[in-house]
């Protein structure tokens, strides 16, 4: 049912009590970034992590960088030149951009377009440990709640003070006397490193914390885990955030199973729901690309062991793209190849192959080692997905119009364009940047819970008041 109201400016109502935050709302606050570890890029400094992050060629649908095969000067770490393996850079147009001769360098710097866009992403920029700390405060608020489902955008929303239902209640949802959704930007990253990585959440009771840094009296520190007892609270559409959807035997009455807590294969549903809280992250009049989620990838060392994580296990390599047929080597070692770049294959003439080990030079250039996530498993529909209706107050010329059950898709659409022909990393890009346009639409417009559910739910927005204005209206709902 639709009503027409009007709304007087915020610092209006704010005497009448109408634009306090609600208290299942949560107060966003931008990251406090440490520095952090260049990992397996450390011998080539950390701009290989963080720097020059620009469009580049990738292969469509995978998002794999293709990287051309040139005569080039080799880094400071060997002398003279060789092959190396260079990110080919795009101008505004998706045009190839070329190179200086015997260089990795782009021939027109100013023509590339940098990746500049992270906005709150950028806290994927701190310490592992960091991240760490935030996926343990979510686990403790999991653990916590008497219930865990979703909301419209897909975020994750938790009941407090449910009613107890003994056994599983996989597909009903109690009456909890408060609701919270998982929104900070920094706890959604977590989340979102964890899924990426492991393909669930639960992690292993016996997890040392290897950073509490107490008093050594007392006992070893492990990290937070979700017990048998919670696996019950979460509702069938977030099942599959569990080991094996939540099929898998874990505990065997107190005893964990360690094997619960590896990696396993990220299936459609964990990558959506992936794409979700990478959108719960971000800035949420941001933008999502391709460039931005494989260069997070690597920020976030999806694909890399690392002191307490392992790789997400599906990945392939970068690619690289052969244009040269004339003798190998082009130039006897040592000797200065001169002004001219070398006389390369067009483009259609090339071959293109996986990046392997036995490259020459394979060492020395990061780019060529690179891993990336194989996105193929990654399925989804809007009409699945954001079919929830959610209430809103939108602007209506001077007035500003109720829809208490408004959706969202006609308006993805309009964003984002169609759902259908997207397949692989192009498909999770667009799963993410529906969750982040729906995200961006509930912050700016949902109805917050205390309007509907009081204390004057039979005043704000009934009939009696479609053509009334601010002083009937104040008049009416009291002080």
């Amino acid at each position: 049912m639709r009503h027409r109201i009007f709304i007087a400016l915020c610092g209006v109502l704010a005497g009448a009590g109408l634009c306090t935050v609600p208290l299942i709302a949560q107060i966003e606050t931008l990251p406090v970034v440490e520095a952090v570890e260049c990992g397996p890029f450390e011998a080539s400094g950390c701009g290989d992590v963080f720097g020059d992050l620009i469009h580049v060629a990738r292969r469509p649908s995978s998002g794999q960088p293709i990287l051309a095969k040139r005569w080039v000067e080799l880094p400071a770490a060997a002398a003279g030149y060789g092959w190396g393996y260079c990110p080919i850079a795009l101008d505004v147009f998706g045009q190839e951009l070329g190179f200086v001769p015997y260089s990795c360098d782009v021939a027109d710097p100013t023509a590339v377009v940098e990746v500049d866009y992270f906005g709150r992403l950028s806290g994927g920029r701190t310490k592992e440990r960091n991240n760490r700390m935030h996926l343990d405060e979510v686990v403790t608020t999991l653990k916590s709640a008497g219930f865990i489902y979703e909301e419209p955008t897909g975020r994750l929303l938790l009941g407090f003070d449910c009613p107890v239902t003994p056994g599983p209640r996989p597909t009903t949802i109690p009456a909890c006397g408060a609701w919270k959704t998982i929104d900070s930007p920094m706890e959604s990253l977590a989340l979102y490193t964890r899924l990426m990585k492991y393909g669930h959440l639960q992690t292993d009771p016996l997890e040392e914390d290897i950073w509490s840094h107490g008093d050594p009296a007392q006992p070893t520190q492990y990290h937070p885990a979700l017990g048998a007892e919670d696996w019950p609270k979460f509702h069938a559409t977030v099942q599959h955030l569990l080991p094996a959807n939540g099929g898998r035997p874990c505990f065997a009455g107190p005893v964990f199973e360690p094997g619960c807590a590896v990696p396993e294969l990220l299936d459609d549903r964990d990558f959506v729901r992936a794409g979700i809280f990478l959108a719960g992250a971000a800035d949420k009049s941001g933008r999502i690309t391709v460039d931005l989620v494989q260069y997070l990838g690597r920020i976030l060392k999806i694909t890399l062991d690392t002191e307490t994580t392992v790789s997400n296990p599906k990945t392939f390599p970068a690619l690289v793209r052969d244009c040269w047929r004339g003798p190998d080597p082009p130039f006897p070692p040592g000797s200065d190849p001169g002004t001219e770049d070398l006389p390369y294959l067009p483009r259609e003439e090339c071959q293109v192959s996986d990046a392997d080990p036995s490259l020459p030079n394979y060492d020395l250039f990061p780019a060529v080692q690179e891993l990336f996530v194989d996105f193929g498993a990654t399925g989804y529909e809007r009409d699945e997905w954001m079919a929830h209706s959610t209430a809103v107050i939108l602007p209506d010329g001077p007035d500003w119009l109720l829809d208490a059950a408004y959706d969202m898709r006609p308006w993805l659409f309009d964003q984002n364009g169609d759902d259908d022909g997207w397949v692989d990393l192009d498909l999770f890009v667009l799963a993410s940047s529906d969750a982040l346009r729906a995200i961006e639409l509930v912050h700016n417009y949902a109805v917050p819970a205390d309007l509907i559910d009081g204390p004057w739910p039979d005043h704000v927005f009934f009939d009696g008041f479609e053509s009334g204005d601010f002083s009937a209206w104040s008049a009416a709902i009291g002080p």
